[in-house]
Parts: C-alpha cells; structure tokens; sequence
C-alpha cells in the first residue's frame, strides 16, 4: 500500500431507538444484513496490475466495529454481506489483504451506520450498492438514510456532533506491529473513557429531582485501557505515560483487574495539586488530552496507542432517577428521565446500552457502604432492562440511603457514573 498506515477509523456512539421492553426484545432478535460491492471496473482494472492493487480494489476483508466487539467479514468476487443485531450502530472498516486500512463507510454525512429507524419492519437487508474510495471515505451508491434507515433532524445531528468529537480516534487495529490486527489474535489493547459526575438531588414521591447547576456540570474523567487475554496480563504491572506530543509529568495507574480468562482492566488518572474531591483517588478534574500514549504491560513491548478527548460535554446525556415506595417505605420502582445539559429532553438509546444502579447508605454505627446493586451491568438476565421504568421485586429496605448511582455505558465501550444524592451535604 502507498497510503500512509493511518488507520483512521471514525467509532461513534449509538444505541437503540426504541426502549419499550417488549420491543426492545423483539428488535434485538431482529438481523439486519448489510452488503456491497466493488465495482466491476474496479476488479477488471486490478486483473491488469503487474503490483498490488492499490485504492478500494485492494480491499479483500471487512472489519465491522461495534463499540468494543468486532466481526470480520470477507470479500469474495467482489462482494460482502454481514449481519449484525437491528438496534446497534456499526463502523464499517475495508482493510487489503495483508490486514492494512483503506477507508471505511461514509454515507449520509456520517462515519457510522445506525441500524435503527428501519422501513421495512422485520425483513432489514440494507444494499449499498457500488462502493467507491474518497481519501478514506468509503461511499456507497445507495445511501439507506432515509430509505432503509428513517431518522430525524435530531438523531441525525446528535450522529453528526459525536463525528466531530470522535474524527481524531485512531483505530490501533495492529499496535503490537506483527501484521495482524490484534483482535484477531485477542493481543487488542482499547482505551475508552470513564466519566463520573454529580448529578443532584434524586427524586421521591414528595420531592422532584432536582440537577445541580448544569452551567457548572461536576464531571470527573478517568482513561480506561481494556486488554485481550493474549498479553500476558499476569505480570501485573500496567503503565500509561505520554501522550507523546506533550506529555503529562506522571500518569497514576488506580486500578487493576485482571478478568477469568486473562483478560484486563486498568484504570488511570492524572494528580492535580491541592485536588480534595470525592473522587480524587479515582479520577481527574479535566479530561486527558489527545494524542499518543505509551501503554507498558510488564516487560512486553511498548504499545503506541492514540486518544482522542476533548470532554463528554458534546454529547453528555443525564439520567434523573426518582424513587418509589410502598406503604412499607421500601423501594419498589424506580423511574428516570433523561436530560441533555441545557435541559431539554433526551432520548437515551441515542447514547447509552445499558442501564444500572448502586444504592449506598449506612450500616450500624454511622459507617457508609453499598446497600445493594441492580441493573444488567450487574445481571446479566436484566440484559432488556428498561430505561425508563424499573421493578424491585421484591421491594428492598432503604432506610438509611444517602446517594444512588446511575451507571450507564456506551457502544464504544465508555463508561458513566451519575451521583444522585438525598441531601446536598450527603
């Protein structure tokens, strides 16, 4: 390949268009087949090349990114399908054959492909068409945007916002540099954002929510690297440092875990001097810069690895919980709204996948600590949760309570944490 090995990937956030539970089940069985072509002059002209095949003829597999899974997919005669569930939203990546990035779908003025909004109910097959190379930028001759895929202004151009924030994203596809992209041969490291944020003072049946100052929004961020479980993680000594265009003094790495499997996680925060926040020992007040970091995982070789962050506010969606109870005083629903900043309403599958929440109060003496979790970042057989509504079945005790977390994360992987208080000094 004569391009330069930049492998821009743009990965977007998006997530399902309907949360009504019994639908959100039915779309999540539905599959929507995705193909394309390569034009036939395309293939004729790469016949007559005495060299490698340069340009979108070159492509010989597909890489399609959801959040942080990744299906890969090859181009035969020309020709692709794939599948993925109705209700997500996909990054179609083309890469030649030896694994190397070309460029990857744009249509409709974004990067991302949402299946979502679909016209033609439980038959979904979305033909681009003739594809064709624009630098980087994969356009196919039939654009599904407002065909297949029916979506407003607003969806379209909260897409479009999260382009903008994501275009320096870098894909990594191959950062051990052996040639094969490391989620193939699970050696993938990927960095994402944790966002934490004090949200208010939660709702009750006698008292609405109340959001503290969203001109002042309380946003604390943490960088997150997620690594396969063929790097050896045993060796349990994890460094970040860079990025390498200007680098921080020193990176504190705040946690580790190392998953059944191999797999890990690491967690990371930049010191900032006189910092007496509540989460001070889990984050840092401003977001990390973009750029290249260096990530070290005992004695193997460096990774490069490129971030893109300018903050969450671009798209921030804020989930407002109000508690239920019964005639016994404990809880037995709870339900939310979602906000953007300035207040107006938001719908939460633009953004979020799932949806959990912590629930922490006193024990005997006065000693704080968690009372009980729910959610289907906690069970797994609450995978369709509803967003807006959920049952405690049955009801639990919550006398005592001082603050509920909403945990929410995106399809790219990043994860929120919304605090809600009982008390504004709680």
């Amino acid at each position: 390949m004569k391009k330069k090995a930049a492998f821009i990937i743009i990965l977007l956030s998006a997530a399902l268009m309907l949360t009504q539970c019994d639908l959100l089940r039915i779309i999540t069985e539905t599959k929507v087949r995705i193909r394309g072509s390569i034009p036939p002059v395309s293939l004729a002209k790469t016949a007559l090349h005495t060299e490698d095949p340069e340009g979108l003829e070159a492509a010989r597999y597909v890489l399609l990114f959801e959040g942080n899974e990744y299906t890969l997919g090859d181009i035969q005669n020309g020709v692709f399908s794939i599948s993925r569930p109705a209700g997500t939203a996909v990054v179609l990546a083309f890469l030649d054959s030896a694994y190397n990035y070309i460029g990857n779908l744009f249509c409709g003025g974004l990067n991302v492909l949402p299946l979502v909004g679909h016209s033609d109910g439980m038959n979904i097959v979305i033909d681009l068409g003739d594809l064709n190379l624009d630098e980087y930028a994969v356009i196919p001759a039939h654009d599904p945007l407002g065909n297949e895929i029916i979506l407003g202004d607003r969806e379209i151009a909260f897409y479009q916002q999260l382009g903008r924030y994501y275009a320096a994203i870098a894909a990594n596809i191959d950062s051990d540099q052996d040639s094969i992209p490391d989620i193939l041969n699970e050696k993938h490291i990927l960095l994402s954002g944790q966002f934490t944020m004090r949200g208010g003072l939660y709702g009750t049946s006698a008292r609405t929510a109340q959001i503290f100052d969203n001109s002042a929004l309380d946003i604390r961020y943490s960088l997150r690297a997620e690594g396969g479980r063929n790097i050896s993680p045993e060796q349990e000594n994890i460094r970040l440092s860079g990025p390498l265009e200007d680098p921080y003094a020193e990176i504190t790495t705040w946690q580790e875990l190392y998953l059944d499997g191999g797999d890990f996680i690491a967690s990371f925060k930049i010191e900032a001097p006189n910092d007496s926040h509540m989460f001070v020992n889990t984050s840092s007040p401003a977001p990390f810069k973009m750029g290249t970091y260096r990530l070290s995982v005992g004695t193997q070789p460096d990774r490069h690895l490129k971030y893109s962050s300018e903050g969450v506010l671009p798209y921030l969606i804020i989930p407002v919980p109000t508690l239920h109870t019964n005639a016994e005083g404990e809880l037995s629903s709870v339900s939310l709204t979602y906000r953007f900043p300035d207040g107006t309403e938001a719908d939460p599958g633009l953004l979020f996948k799932d949806l959990s929440l912590q629930f922490d109060g006193l024990y005997g003496d006065g000693e704080g600590g968690r009372m009980f979790n729910i959610g289907n970042l906690y069970d797994e057989s609450m995978r369709d949760v509803d967003f807006y509504e959920i049952s405690i079945r049955p009801p639990r005790d919550i006398f005592g309570l001082l603050r509920v977390s909403v945990g929410c994360s995106d399809l790219l992987g990043n994860t929120y944490e919304y605090i809600w208080f009982k008390e504004i000094d709680s």
